[in-house]
C-alpha cells in the first residue's frame, strides 16, 4: 500500500519534468517533439489531434492535476480508516505472503503493536517482530491452506497474555487481516471458576458423608413416627442428589483437566458400546411408554474410551426419554442411530420431545445451563449433563450438532473425525 503512494508522487514529479521538457524542446526541435508528444499522448491515451499545438501541454498538466486530487483523496480516506482501526480495542494485523513459509507485515494497529519487539515493522516478516512462533504457524497455515483459522494463543511478551487469534482472508489475493482479541480476563475467571468448583466439591464432600451416615442411623431406628420417617427420606433424597452433583463437578474438573493431553485411546466397537445403552434404555421406554427404534450398524470400530463414550451416549439418551416424557399430546417416540457416511462415523439420537427454544440453542452446552424451568421443572438436575457430554466428545475429537424446535423434538448428531491413525475402521 505505501508503494503505491510513493510511486504516485514520483510519477507526477516524472509528468511536471516532462511538461517543462517538452515545452522548451519544441522551441528547439519540433521533429524530436513531435516524438515526445506522440510518445507521451500513447501513455497517457489522450489525442493529440489538435490543432493548438499546446493542447498536449494543458492535456498533461490536466491529468497532472487530476492525479494529485486523487492522490491526496486516497491519503485522506488511508488516514481516516487508519485512526478508526487504531481506536479498536482488538489488534489488526495486514500481512501479505512473500513466500512459502514468510508472511509481511503491511499495517498493524496500536493494539498489534503492542506485542511486536520493534517498533519497524513495516515491510518485515511477521516471525521478526512478533515472539509467538503459534501465531507464525497459523497465519502460514492459512495461506497455505487458503481458510480462515481461529485459535487461543498465549502471548508472553511483552507481557503474560491470552489472545483469541483470527486470521481472515480479504478480497485481495494473498493477502490476509490477523484479529487479535484479549481474552486474558475471561481465562483467568474461567480458571478461578474451576479451581473454586474443584475446592468445593472436595470440601463438602465429607460434610455429606457424616449426614448420610447420621440419616442411616436415625432411619434404622425402631418406632420411628411415620411422619419424621418420610422426611428424613426426603433429607436422603436431597443429600444423594448434592452428592451426585459434587462427583459431576469432581468429574468435569478431570474432565477438563484431560483437555489436550495425549490421549490413550483404545480400538473398541463402538456398535456394541451403542447397542450396550440401547439394552438398558428399552426398559426404560417401555416403562414410560416412549417407542424406541434402533437403526444400528454392525462392526463399526473407532479409537475412544469407552468408560466416557457409554457415559455421553446415556446422558443424551437420558435427556431425549426426560424430555419427550413431558410431551402431552401426539406420538412419543425416540430414535437411535449409528452409521457410516463420506468415511465418517455418525451417531444420532432424535426424539418427538417438547423441543427446545432457539435463542437457547446457543446456551445448551454452558455448564450450570438448564432450559426454561417453567417448562421443564418436572426434570431434576444442575446443568451438568450436557457439558460434560461436549467435554467427553471434544477429547475425541468428535463434532457435535443440535437441531431442535421447540414441541418439535430434538435431533443431537455427533460426527466422529477421520484420523491418519485410523480413528474409523469398518470390520471386514
Amino acid at each position: 500500500m505505501e508503494e503505491i503512494y510513493i510511486f504516485v508522487i514520483v510519477l507526477l514529479s516524472i509528468l511536471n519534468v516532462i511538461t517543462l521538457y517538452l515545452y522548451f524542446k519544441k522551441r528547439k526541435n519540433e521533429k524530436s517533439y513531435k516524438k515526445f508528444k506522440d510518445e507521451i499522448a500513447k501513455i497517457l491515451n489522450i489525442n493529440i489531434n489538435n490543432p493548438l499545438d499546446d493542447f498536449l501541454l494543458h492535456q498533461l498538466n490536466h491529468h497532472i492535476n487530476s492525479l494529485e486530487e486523487k492522490y491526496k483523496l486516497e491519503k485522506y480516506k488511508r488516514r481516516n480508516i487508519f485512526s478508526i482501526l487504531d481506536t479498536l480495542s482488538e489488534g489488526v494485523i495486514l500481512v501479505s505472503s512473500k513466500g512459502p513459509d514468510i508472511a509481511r507485515i503491511d499495517f498493524a494497529n496500536n493494539v498489534a503493536r503492542y506485542l511486536f519487539n520493534s517498533e519497524d515493522y513495516v515491510g518485515r516478516s511477521l516471525t521478526a517482530v512478533i515472539d509467538n512462533h503459534n501465531l507464525v504457524d497459523l497465519v502460514i497455515q492459512s495461506f497455505k491452506e487458503n481458510e480462515d483459522l481461529e485459535e487461543d494463543i498465549l502471548f508472553y511478551y511483552p507481557e503474560k497474555r491470552f489472545f483469541n487469534c483470527k486470521v481472515k482472508s480479504i478480497n485481495v489475493e494473498n493477502y490476509r487481516v490477523i484479529i487479535l482479541a484479549d481474552i486474558t480476563k475471561e481465562i483467568n475467571l474461567e480458571n478461578l471458576r474451576k479451581e473454586f468448583l474443584t475446592i468445593m466439591s472436595h470440601e463438602m464432600r465429607t460434610p455429606l458423608s457424616v449426614i448420610n451416615g447420621y440419616l442411616e442411623i436415625l432411619l434404622n431406628e425402631k418406632g420411628l413416627d411415620p411422619k419424621i420417617h418420610s422426611y428424613l427420606r426426603k433429607i436422603e433424597e436431597e443429600t444423594a442428589r448434592l452428592t451426585r452433583m459434587f462427583n459431576d463437578l469432581l468429574d468435569i474438573q478431570r474432565l477438563e483437566k484431560a483437555v489436550g493431553e495425549e490421549k490413550k485411546f483404545e480400538r473398541l466397537n463402538f456398535s456394541d458400546t451403542v447397542k450396550k445403552a440401547y439394552d438398558f434404555f428399552k426398559i426404560v421406554a417401555k416403562k414410560a411408554n416412549i417407542e424406541f427404534i434402533a437403526e444400528i450398524e454392525d462392526g463399526i470400530y473407532i479409537l475412544g474410551n469407552e468408560d466416557r463414550l457409554l457415559q455421553a451416549v446415556y446422558n443424551i439418551l437420558d435427556n431425549a426419554f426426560k424430555y419427550t416424557a413431558l410431551k402431552e399430546k401426539g406420538d412419543k417416540k425416540v430414535w437411535l442411530r449409528l452409521y457410516t457416511e463420506n468415511n465418517e462415523v455418525i451417531f444420532e439420537v432424535e426424539d418427538s420431545g417438547i423441543g427446545i427454544p432457539s435463542k437457547e440453542l446457543k446456551k445448551i452446552f454452558n455448564i450450570f445451563y438448564r432450559v426454561d424451568k417453567s417448562r421443564t421443572r418436572q426434570v431434576p438436575g444442575f446443568g451438568l449433563g450436557l457439558y460434560i457430554v461436549k467435554t467427553i466428545l471434544d477429547n475425541h475429537g468428535a463434532r457435535v450438532f443440535l437441531d431442535s424446535e421447540e414441541n418439535n423434538g430434538t435431533l443431537f448428531r455427533v460426527i466422529f473425525p477421520v484420523h491418519s491413525d485410523n480413528i474409523y475402521e469398518r470390520e471386514i
